[in-house]
């Protein structure tokens, strides 16, 4: 018997009514770090001679990239973006996306990079990745709840929340079937259009449990401490995390890593994971092309 995935819309209606429609980022403005001219040098024509960057961003996962009160795009991931950028004398302009538009996007030259996206190997063959970032994945509970899980077997028979469309799907469904060969009672899983609404979900009720990236479940265990705590975290398949570029743009991949590997030496990438409250178990400071192995 394999594992029923429930489709949960319960509480995408409610959410929809606080959050509004997001606005980039003035394209102007961008920290106050110096341009490195031998980088921005080395930087290709097609990209110098325009100035400007158009990041293709999904901003759906506080606190890599979300939307604030103001409707702005703000988060760790377009500082970040914004700084390496500067290092190399361009400018970044955010494009609001569609997380299924970002590929098809950026092959349509609609956006020179894209700011955030999970690298997997299977995507490498389209996208080249400058990873930034190396996320476990975290279990969330209410703290007012008391529930414990000491290891991954323990959500055997629990109500467990996803955001769709995430490797942790695949992760669930094996756990659940091991579940029911062992004699238990399999995963009951609920998957929401992102991440704030499997975190919403436990407020409501409708889960016992929720599965997340790490930044976000120990961001929003710091943001909302009475809401939400981390019971769990998972170190053992982490994935990279990185900025996107197609062919063309393999070139500006290399380029844009030394600019990363710049603010690391000078402190800013660390100060930015500290502004953010990110782990420093999420750091990946060697910013790898291509790292991903999944």
């Amino acid at each position: 018997m394999k594992i029923e995935f429930k489709f949960a819309t319960a509480c995408v209606f409610a959410w929809l009514g606080i959050v509004s429609p997001a606005r980039a980022l003035d394209p102007s403005a961008r920290p106050a770090i110096k341009v490195d001219p031998a980088l921005a040098a080395q930087v290709p024509k097609f990209y110098r001679e325009r100035g400007t960057l158009t990041a293709g961003v999904n901003p759906d996962v506080a606190p890599i990239k979300f939307v604030d009160g103001d409707g702005n795009i703000v988060g760790f991931t377009p500082e970040l973006l914004s700084a390496a950028a500067a290092v190399l004398d361009l400018k970044i302009k955010l494009a609001q996306s569609s997380f299924d538009a970002l590929i098809p996007g950026l092959g349509a030259s609609r956006f020179d990079v894209l700011l955030s996206l999970a690298d997997f190997s299977s995507r490498q063959k389209v996208v080249t990745f400058v990873d930034y970032l190396d996320m476990g994945m975290t279990v969330v509970a209410m703290p007012s709840k008391a529930v414990t899980i000491p290891s991954l077997d323990a959500l055997c028979g629990m109500q467990l929340a996803l955001p769709r469309g995430t490797a942790s799907m695949e992760k669930a469904t094996k756990l659940s079937e091991k579940c029911q060969k062992d004699g238990k009672q399999p995963i009951s899983v609920a998957t929401y259009p992102d991440s704030n609404m499997t975190l919403l979900s436990l407020s409501t009720g409708a889960s016992q449990v929720a599965w997340v990236d790490s930044p976000v479940g120990y961001y929003n265990e710091a943001k909302f401490p009475a809401k939400y705590k981390v019971i769990h975290y998972n170190a053992e398949a982490p994935y990279g995390i990185g900025f996107g570029v197609d062919e063309k743009g393999r070139q500006l991949a290399s380029v844009m890593r030394q600019a990363l590997l710049k603010l690391q030496r000078d402190g800013t990438y660390d100060a930015l994971m500290k502004k953010w409250g990110l782990a420093t178990k999420d750091a990946k400071p060697d910013f790898p092309i291509n790292g991903g192995m999944r």
